[in-house]
C-alpha cells in the first residue's frame, strides 16, 4: 500500500507540472514585437504587444524576459481590447538577472502592452546597427515582428529579412516577419542595419497637421467674428459716452465765461454811469439813482459813493 501511495505521488509531481507546462504554452494567442529605431529619442522604442488566447483563465499571470541592460519600462498596460488599454492599476513585477530581466503582468483583461527603451543602438559614422534578442520563456500560437524604418534614414537591411513593406501617412516605412508557433524556450534574433546621417528623431521631423481646416468652425468653438458686432457695439457706447462727458465739460466752462463776461460788462456800466460827462450818481448796490446830496440809497438804503470820496 505505501508502494502503491508513493508512486502515485511521483506521477503527480512529475505529470502535473508537465501539465501547467503545456497549458502555459498555449495561452498566448499572439504576440507582437515592434522595434521604432531613434523614433522620439536617440535610442530604440520596443513595444510588446500580447493577446492572451479567449479560452485563458482571467486573472493570469503573464511572465516574460528583457535584456538585463533595460533599467526599466516605460509603460505597462492591460485592457478588454487592444485599442482599450490603459496602464491604471496595472499590478506587475520587474526582477532583473544577470543575463536577463524577468518580467510579470498579472493580466486582468486578455490585451497586454509593454513598453521600455533599449539604449543598445551602435553608431559607427552614419552606420546605425540595433540587434533584437527575443529571450524566450513565452510561448504563443502567432508571432509577429515588425520594424519602423527611422525618418532620414536609407540602405536599410534586416536578418532575417522582413516582408509586407508599407508606408504610413508620416512617412515611415513598415516591414514585418511571421511565425506560427513559438516555443517557450525559442530564442529569435534580428539585425537591424541602416544609413542615418542626423542623430534627431524621426518625430522631429513630423509636420503637425491639424484636426479640422484652420478656418473651419468646430462645435463649442467661438471665433472672433463671433464677438466683433459686441465689440462695434461696445465701441460704439463708449465713443458716445465720451463725447457726451465732453460737450457737457464744454458747456459748462462756457457758461461760466459768459457770466463772468456779463458781470464785468454790468459794473463797467455802472462806473461809466458814475463817470458820465453828467456827473449822475447811482447806487453801486441796486443801480438806483441818487438824487443830489443823498449819502443813502432810497431804494435799498446803501451807501452812496461819489467820486470825490
Amino acid at each position: 500500500m505505501r508502494k502503491l501511495f508513493t508512486l502515485l505521488m511521483l506521477l503527480v509531481l512529475f505529470v502535473l507540472p508537465a501539465r501547467v507546462h503545456a497549458q502555459s504554452a498555449v495561452v498566448v494567442d499572439t504576440l507582437d514585437v515592434s522595434i521604432w529605431p531613434e523614433y522620439d529619442t536617440p535610442s530604440v522604442l520596443v513595444i510588446y504587444k500580447i493577446a492572451l488566447s479567449p479560452s485563458a483563465s482571467l486573472p493570469a499571470q503573464v511572465t516574460f524576459r528583457v535584456p538585463a541592460r533595460v533599467g526599466k519600462l516605460s509603460a505597462v498596460a492591460v485592457g478588454n481590447t487592444a485599442d482599450t488599454v490603459s496602464d491604471s492599476g496595472v499590478d506587475y513585477k520587474f526582477t532583473p538577472g544577470a543575463e536577463f530581466t524577468e518580467v510579470t503582468v498579472n493580466a486582468a483583461a486578455r490585451f497586454v502592452q509593454v513598453e521600455y527603451y533599449d539604449e543598445n543602438l551602435k553608431k559607427n559614422g552614419n552606420q546605425h546597427e540595433y540587434v533584437f534578442d527575443w529571450q524566450g520563456n513565452l510561448a504563443a500560437s502567432n508571432f509577429r515582428f515588425e520594424l519602423r524604418q527611422p525618418l532620414q534614414s536609407s540602405n536599410l537591411t534586416v536578418e532575417p529579412a522582413l516582408s509586407n513593406t508599407i508606408v504610413d501617412a508620416d512617412g515611415f516605412h513598415f516591414s514585418e516577419y511571421k511565425k506560427t508557433g513559438l516555443a517557450v524556450d525559442e530564442k529569435l534574433i534580428f539585425t537591424v542595419n541602416y544609413q542615418r546621417d542626423t542623430d534627431s528623431p524621426s518625430t522631429s521631423f513630423l509636420t503637425v497637421q491639424p484636426s479640422a481646416p484652420l478656418d473651419q468652425a468646430v462645435t463649442g468653438q467661438s471665433t472672433w467674428t463671433t464677438y466683433l458686432p459686441w465689440g462695434l457695439g461696445g465701441l460704439g457706447v463708449a465713443l458716445l459716452l465720451v463725447a457726451g462727458w465732453v460737450y457737457w465739460t464744454t458747456s459748462r466752462s462756457t457758461n461760466k465765461s459768459a457770466g463772468v463776461g456779463r458781470k464785468r460788462h454790468s459794473i463797467n456800466n455802472l462806473n461809466a454811469d458814475v463817470n458820465g460827462d453828467d456827473q449822475q450818481v447811482h447806487c453801486a448796490q441796486c443801480g438806483k439813482r441818487a438824487q443830489d446830496g443823498d449819502r443813502f440809497c432810497r431804494a435799498c438804503g446803501a451807501r452812496i459813493r461819489r467820486i470825490e470820496e
